[in-house]
């Protein structure tokens, strides 16, 4: 019984001293997720690179997991249909999944390749015709039991002949 009183005065404190933003705060990872590309225009087959980036923005260290890949991204076609995820294309294994800790500003970088495929229903991966697309990187992070999605600000690119 006084454990929880204890307890109760404890968040009492923190939520005075932070207030409701705060403490949600607290529990919010503070993680920065970007994605970039060297250019906008692409030649049919030529491998589109898009390099992701994930820093955690906080003042203080973010220790989390992650739904496997870390760094996922996914593109849809003029219509805005999901035509490709690279995460359904990779293969995860067991054990591959630990817990990441970030410093404040540390980043995890990489540069992941998008070989102008797309995968439908019956059709299995085809070659997508000429054509603009739109690439949005994301990650799913598990922070105090708690999923978060987040999605970097989408890119387009042009697929020429």
């Amino acid at each position: 019984m006084f454990k929880k009183k204890v307890l109760l005065i404890v968040a009492l404190f923190v939520l005075v001293v932070f207030g409701a933003s705060g403490v949600y705060a607290l529990l919010t990872p503070t993680l920065r997720l970007t994605a970039s590309m060297v250019k906008a225009r692409f030649e049919m087959g030529e491998p589109v690179n898009i390099t992701i980036t994930l820093q955690n923005i906080g003042l203080w260290p973010l220790t989390f997991t992650y739904d496997s890949p870390l760094l996922d991204f996914v593109v849809y076609n003029e219509a805005s249909e999901n035509i490709f995820r690279y995460g359904s294309i990779i293969l995860i294994r067991p054990g591959d999944v630990l817990p990441i800790t970030l410093w404040p500003i540390q980043t995890i970088a990489k540069t992941l390749a998008w070989d102008q495929e797309g995968y439908g229903e019956g059709e299995g991966l085809y070659k997508v015709p000429k054509g603009s697309y739109t690439i949005v990187a994301m990650t799913t992070v598990i922070h105090i039991n708690r999923i978060f999605v987040l999605e970097a600000q989408s890119i387009t690119v042009t697929i020429d002949e």
